[in-house]
């Protein structure tokens, strides 16, 4: 048996993510709504995520329930029907509960997003490590972000 391989591999270079915001790259694109409506819950994991979750929750959506304070006793009822769930921190207070949630979620085959929102620009090793760390194992998507408009982006993109 022979196998070969090429030994022409083009170099994954610092500037590749920065590909994907041409014009090429952006050919390839899906630019339409989901094609259904998930059922989603975001939960807030300290009280600054509380006042994100609260103004997000203003905005028009689908499905969405919006949770501001974790009760681990109501967490199968928060749950039930779901099929995508947010989790959102702000600081370390929440590491506990994101765990939970994320346990949970993973538990029942619920697709989970984690959220670190750096509202005053310290970044993760200052910040909200724990959650960060507590997120980590339980969240398919982690993100540390200065901007609260990701939430609302992420949560339009897969039909919340």
């Amino acid at each position: 048996m022979t196998v070969t391989t090429s030994t022409h591999l083009p170099p994954t270079l610092l500037n590749s993510c920065a590909w994907a915001a041409t014009a090429r790259e952006a050919a390839y694109r899906i630019d339409k709504p989901p094609a259904y409506v998930r059922t989603s819950r975001v939960f807030a994991l300290d009280p600054g995520a509380a006042g994100v979750v609260r103004d997000v929750a203003a905005l028009p959506w689908h499905d969405t329930r919006f949770i501001t304070s974790f009760d681990a006793g109501t967490l199968d009822d928060e749950l039930r029907d779901a099929d995508f769930a947010m989790m959102i921190a702000t600081a370390d207070d929440g590491a506990a509960a994101a765990y939970s949630i994320g346990h949970a979620c993973w538990e029942r085959g619920i697709t989970t997003a984690g959220i670190v929102l750096d509202l005053g620009g310290l970044g993760p090793r200052q910040g909200a490590t724990e959650a960060v760390n507590a997120l980590r194992p339980h969240a398919r998507v982690l993100l540390v972000t200065r901007d609260r408009q990701d939430i609302v982006e992420i949560l339009g993109e897969v039909g919340a």
